[in-house]
């Protein structure tokens, strides 16, 4: 009882996360870019509650809108690659023979391109930007999730309630659509979790090389890299946006793990 009260609460400090910045105004009324050189490198008090960065500009404004472009890049990139990975995943299992051959190779050439490597690639020829981020690392990511997917597709196909199918007339495409693809639904949102969870983590670490939001917009990873000259001096500047991330991480995959036990809790046997 008391794990399941412990994960409903990280779960609600996840879902607290995410409202609070993507609704940043509702929690502060300051502008993240609004520059006040007489009030720069403040301390946290009642005016600034995490205090200011170099420039007088309120930290906790730029936490919050700096989280919004993490999360929700993040958020993307985890929903596109899912959905591509379930769909080449689950064709290619279905169809097996020499489109499964021609498909799983494909996947597993992409997996053997070292992702910083192709998403810099990427960035280099698109203008650098959170578009080309999202798009490179939306690319890239989803084989991963897609051999999972794969795998779980081929212990379903020969089940005898799709055999059943096949045998009423079912065509492929109802197949999948009405009966393999809902009883992936549990991997393909614990994997969704992941790669949100990780996707926060490329976001940010591109974003702190210097290939995401440009100057003066804030990013919880660009954010770190600006307040590198200041770390010892003034550590509250990494401090937050490096609690963020580590936090929301922290959460999803917490969130991801209560998710499971209840699903476990939840599963009749027919047998």
């Amino acid at each position: 009882m008391l794990r399941e009260w412990g994960g409903l609460a990280v779960s609600s400090v996840l879902i607290l996360i995410i409202f609070a910045c993507t609704f940043p105004g509702l929690f502060t009324s300051c502008e993240p870019n609004l520059i006040a050189l007489d009030q720069k490198l403040q301390p946290p008090s009642s005016a600034h509650i995490l205090g200011t960065d170099e420039m007088g500009r309120d930290l906790l404004a730029r936490v919050l809108y700096g989280g919004r472009v993490t999360i929700w890049s993040s958020l993307t990139i985890a929903a596109v690659s899912i959905f591509v990975a379930t769909l080449w995943a689950s064709i290619s299992a279905y169809a097996g023979g020499i489109v499964d051959e021609v498909m799983t190779r494909i996947m597993d050439s992409l997996m053997n391109i070292p992702s910083l490597l192709f998403v810099l690639l990427l960035v280099s020829i698109l203008d650098p930007g959170m578009v080309s981020l999202v798009i490179a690392l939306s690319l890239i990511k989803w084989t991963g999730s897609g051999r999972i997917i794969r795998g779980q597709v081929l212990t379903l196909v020969n089940a005898e309630f799709i055999l059943a199918s096949r045998a009423i007339g079912g065509s492929p495409a109802h197949i999948l659509v009405k009966h393999i693809v809902p009883n992936t639904w549990f991997l393909v949102v614990t994997l969704f979790g992941l790669n949100f969870g990780s996707s926060i983590l490329s976001i940010s670490s591109l974003n702190f090389l210097g290939f995401g939001v440009q100057l003066p917009n804030p990013e919880w990873g660009a954010m770190i890299n600006y307040a590198r000259t200041y770390l010892q001096t003034h550590p509250n500047l990494m401090l937050f946006p490096g609690l963020a991330i580590v936090l929301t991480i922290l959460a999803t995959n917490i969130t991801l793990t209560y998710f499971e036990r209840a699903r476990g809790h939840n599963q009749v046997s027919y047998l």
